[in-house]
């Protein structure tokens, strides 16, 4: 079946499905590898053109940057995304960026070392599971100080939002055993 909404053209021969499970919006799976630490995956986008974020004029295409992040753990395996994210450079002269790599914030923060589905499964965990940051490290194949460093930040912002409140009646505590010592 051929993603008819995709800029991409039919020649490439790209399998939705597989697009489907790597789920990250505008990229495309192009490869699978079993490496020792856990799966690779290997994506791109197929944007055909950019606007420079200091002036908005059309970019022009400089070839691809391989970016690596970690994901959320898939059948038990940690998970890498290698990104081959496009490079622009900026042909206006008045304008001071000169070159840049597209960004998307909706699979990873600029910069970011986490993918925001591994900071969805992380902050899930958390809450769902009674799970460590430690144990969840662990799981990511990464070091304790990289997850707090992506997730602590989205847990801060949802602590600060009075809306997570909504539509509670009660807040109890349970678990907590009441022993006399008299």
């Amino acid at each position: 079946m051929l993603n008819h909404s995709c800029v991409c053209p039919d020649a490439l021969d790209r399998c939705d499905r597989c697009d489907v499970l790597v789920d990250f919006p505008g990229l495309h799976l192009v490869a699978v590898t079993q490496a020792p630490s856990g799966l690779l995956l290997e994506v791109e986008s197929c944007d055909p053109v950019a606007g420079c974020p200091g002036c908005g004029v059309v970019a022009t295409g400089h070839g691809r940057v391989m970016v690596e992040m970690i994901d959320a753990p898939w059948a038990g395996r940690p998970v890498r995304i290698r990104w081959r994210k496009r490079r622009w450079i900026c042909l206006e002269d008045v304008c001071a960026v000169v070159s840049f790599a597209e960004q998307d914030p909706r699979v990873c923060a600029p910069r970011g070392l986490l993918s925001t589905r591994a900071i969805r499964w992380a902050v899930g965990q958390l809450r769902r599971e009674g799970a460590t940051i430690q144990g969840l490290a662990r799981q990511l194949g990464t070091t304790w100080n990289t997850l707090w460093t992506q997730v602590q930040p989205v847990l801060a912002q949802a602590a600060g939002d009075p809306s997570r409140f909504e539509g509670v009646q009660v807040l109890g505590v349970a678990g907590h055993d009441v022993v006399d010592t008299a």
